[in-house]
């Protein structure tokens, strides 16, 4: 097809190069730095500012899938820790007791 744009070399490597994620939505795939690069863990400015940095040579292939990696990682385990933070029943029955025994005292 001789219509479709040229794929950049740099864009064929971050297609070509996978991560095994253990997290979130992708735990248990192998998922392409590119994938990771545009999942929505990735906020947009983090996305173009890394795209430029490896696309000037700044940053390896490697670096690259490290920092998405990390970012991917920390973001879902900080997801994961707000929804067990927000469904534990320990803590609201927590504040009730101490709420309670103010009460008492009073």
């Amino acid at each position: 097809d001789t219509d479709s744009p040229k794929e950049e070399p740099w864009e064929t490597a971050l297609k070509t190069t996978t991560v095994d994620m253990e997290v979130g939505e992708f735990r248990g795939h192998k998922v392409s730095v590119w994938d990771l690069l545009h999942s929505k863990y990735i906020p947009k400015e983090n996305r173009k500012e890394l795209l430029e940095l490896y696309q000037a040579g700044e940053l390896t292939l490697d670096q690259v899938k490290t920092v998405v990696s990390t970012i991917v990682t920390k973001a879902e385990a900080a997801r994961a820790e707000q929804l067990a933070n927000a469904s534990s029943p320990r803590a609201e029955s927590t504040v009730a007791e101490a709420e309670h025994a103010h009460l008492q005292e009073d």
